[in-house]
């Protein structure tokens, strides 16, 4: 069995050497970074599943490529039964653990799926060898157990001007030089969530390329730690402080980002699997987005039902949760939260076996899941708000709930139900804080929107891949223009 542990994990992290500078400083040792740690805590939950008896048969499945167990993050999916398996593993995680299902774990799913479907795309039309090369890096995946980071949208430089129009040329990545042992590659990366702590990379072009932006069609997989990489990073939401009370959630699990540069980073041949096979860029985020907005649907509905568990229990506290709008506001919710998680369902129901044997999600189910969870996001938070009160962010610290002097005051005038604690009331509302009023409440706010693609991008996705002349013919048989 080669499904590894927290352990094991966080040994490979303090063996690795990357790069890093957060805050004006080097950042040498991760492991013990407390801002650090939180996003390496995520992770670890992943791998801390699948030990657990009620999930291990979602968790932990038997790889056909290297004949062990594996784990499920690391498999090449290949049916309706894989994909429904893994929104139900997702659902399954976040009554364990709080927060993002996946804690970035889907995001080596994503990689590894779509470049296997890619590179055998490129050979079946070139006679390349790239799905060769990508087999052997899947199989190294899967018997270690690794953590794959994406690495994917460029700076881009001035948007209104194509890749190779750029007045600096390395503000989108491209290859600089060729050899007979690799590639050399010069440009930056953006929204690299948890890179510095996953343990390798897989870089790719974030949008379709033309004939003469070929140096920029680009694809292949590295060590966190090569040479010429470097990680500029901006700190998670944990609290600078341990808290006992406070920050429930973002005081143990969150991410931090990293703006990732590739200077000058050499890239042997082997873990190349595009090289200028322009035509093919294009598919390859498309292919990814397929798989990440899909998981999208599975991380966005834990995410609700927290909102609605939250809700509920300060509204048991608050001695409100029979109130008429308070019932309305948790239908509302529950009506959100399955609505999402129907989508991530629907798009396992309803994918494509590709010809390379990996079964890929409708995209559209899982375009219309994420766009649609996005947009509930600040009505969802109205609803939890409102449930509980202006003192989720009037309500002082828990250093003055610890103070003598003071906890007196607070016991007294924050007692609600008689048979509820006061402690499990504020509990509950730093909960809640956590959720809607937080640094960790903005940072997932910006991520749930623009996280694995803005809303204008996955409303154009939504209208291109929709049967719109089905619909149109259907109209015209009702309308009589046509018979049917």
């Amino acid at each position: 069995m080669v499904v590894a542990t927290p352990e094991t994990y966080i040994q490979r992290l303090k063996e690795q050497k990357p790069l890093i500078y957060m805050g004006g400083e080097e950042i040498k040792n991760i492991v013990d970074n407390p801002i650090f740690r939180v996003g390496i805590n995520a992770i670890a939950t992943t791998y801390e599943a699948s030990t657990k008896p009620e999930c291990q048969n979602l968790a932990v499945l038997d790889s056909p490529l290297i004949n062990e167990k594996i784990s499920r993050w690391t498999h090449i999916q290949q049916s309706m039964d894989d994909a429904i398996l893994k929104m139900r593993l997702m659902r399954k995680l976040g009554s364990l653990f709080p927060g993002c299902a996946c804690n970035y774990r889907c995001i080596t799913t994503d990689c590894l799926n779509a470049a296997w479907v890619i590179s055998y795309e490129i050979d079946k039309k070139y006679h390349t060898n790239y799905h060769e090369r990508v087999v052997e890096i899947v199989k190294h995946v899967q018997k270690n157990d690794l953590v794959v980071g994406g690495s994917i949208v460029d700076p881009k430089g001035d948007r209104s001007l194509p890749p190779s129009k750029q007045p600096d040329p390395d503000v989108y990545l491209h290859v600089v030089e060729k050899g007979e042992d690799g590639i050399v590659v010069r440009g930056a990366k953006a929204h690299s969530t948890a890179a510095p702590y996953t343990n390798m990379l897989c870089v790719f072009p974030c949008r379709a390329m033309r004939e003469d932006e070929k140096d920029y069609a680009v694809a292949f997989f590295t060590p966190v730690d090569a040479k010429g990489i470097t990680y500029i990073c901006r700190q998670s939401s944990a609290p600078t402080e341990p808290k006992e009370v406070e920050a429930p959630i973002s005081s143990r699990y969150g991410h931090v980002e990293a703006f990732v540069v590739y200077d000058d980073v050499f890239v042997p041949w082997k873990n190349v699997f595009m090289c200028g096979e322009y035509e093919f860029a294009g598919p390859m985020m498309n292919t990814f987005a397929s798989f990440h907005l899909w998981h999208k649907c599975g991380c966005r509905t834990n995410s609700i039902d927290l909102t609605i568990g939250a809700a509920a229990l300060i509204a048991d506290y608050n001695g409100v949760e029979r109130a008429s709008h308070i019932r309305n506001y948790l239908t509302e919710m529950i009506i959100n939260a399955e609505i999402v998680y129907s989508c991530g369902i629907a798009a396992a129901v309803n994918g494509l076996k590709h010809e390379s044997g990996v079964y890929i999600p409708n995209p559209l189910q899982a375009n219309v899941g994420k766009y649609y969870a996005s947009k509930k996001l600040g009505e969802n938070r109205f609803y939890l708000q409102d449930t509980a009160g202006g003192l989720v962010r009037t309500m002082a610290t828990e250093k003055d709930y610890q103070n003598p002097p003071t906890r007196r005051w607070m016991e007294k005038y924050l007692k609600g139900k008689v048979d509820i604690p006061v402690e499990h009331r504020i509990r509950a509302f730093k909960l809640v804080e956590d959720l809607t009023a937080s640094d960790y409440a903005g940072w997932y706010h910006a991520m749930c929107i623009s996280g694995g693609g803005g809303p204008q991008l996955l409303k154009g996705m939504i209208l291109a891949t929709y049967n719109l002349e089905r619909s149109k013919k259907m109209a015209k048989v009702a309308a009589k223009i046509e018979k049917s």
